[in-house]
């Protein structure tokens, strides 16, 4: 079972739900401010899973994630870089999807996407039916088909250039991303970066439906549990 630390602070929110998500799977979690981890980069080496939530980090100046993204850029590269050369397991909802684009973890040199503005430039709050793409990542282990979860942005939109390793697709197109991607990983697997929000949808009583919202809040607590494995 995977130790997971939990970023928090400077306008990041969603950090108690994230945690709960893995939390309740067991995991030992810890949520910590990331002025504290840019301060003292080493703490990373004390778990095997980070976790970077939604939210305004920053309040989304310059763009979103945009602020995070340098800081950390500046300061835990090397400590990143260590950390997933030991099989470190990373996820980025939201705004932490948009820090993540940002540092280019995505990415085996240049970077090759970006997530830019709604192409209706307005921001969307609602539950979407979402493919499993099948790409041979840990986090979707034993997943696939449909699942329902909420997005709530305004730069969720991916533009890029060549083909990006899908993890998720919309089966509408909610906001102009590049062939419907909503969600990513890295080659490894390792690392996954989405926009809609899976630690708010592990229950089924939070789901705007009432059919199938159990089976729903099953394939998400899955994902969790793939994380940790």
């Amino acid at each position: 079972m995977r130790k997971v630390l939990v970023l928090t602070g400077d306008g990041i929110n969603s950090e108690n739900e994230l945690a709960l998500a893995f939390s309740r799977q067991g995991a030992s979690v810890t949520k910590l401010h990331v002025n504290v981890l840019l301060a003292e980069p080493s703490i990373l080496r004390n778990y095997e899973l980070l976790a970077l939530p939604g939210g305004f980090s920053f309040g989304d100046e310059i763009r979103s994630g945009k602020i995070l993204a340098e800081k950390m850029r500046d300061v835990l590269s090397g400590a990143l870089a260590e950390f997933r050369a030991r099989d470190g397991r990373i996820i980025g909802i939201c705004n932490g999807f948009q820090v993540l684009a940002q540092l280019g973890v995505f990415d085996e040199g240049e970077r090759s996407f970006t997530l830019a503005e709604n192409d209706h430039r307005t921001f969307i709050d609602k539950w979407t039916k979402l493919t499993i793409t099948e790409n041979g990542s840990a986090w979707f282990r034993n997943l696939s088909g449909s699942l329902y979860l909420p997005v709530r942005h305004r730069e969720g939109r991916i533009v890029g250039r060549g083909e990006l390793r899908s993890a998720l697709s919309y089966d509408e197109d909610v906001n102009g991303s590049k062939d419907r991607i909503a969600g990513v990983t890295d080659r490894s697997g390792n690392v996954l970066g989405l926009m809609p929000h899976p630690e708010v949808a592990c229950f089924g009583f939070l789901h705007p439906f009432k059919d199938g919202a159990e089976e729903n809040a099953a394939k998400v607590t899955r994902l969790f549990i793939n994380g940790l494995a």
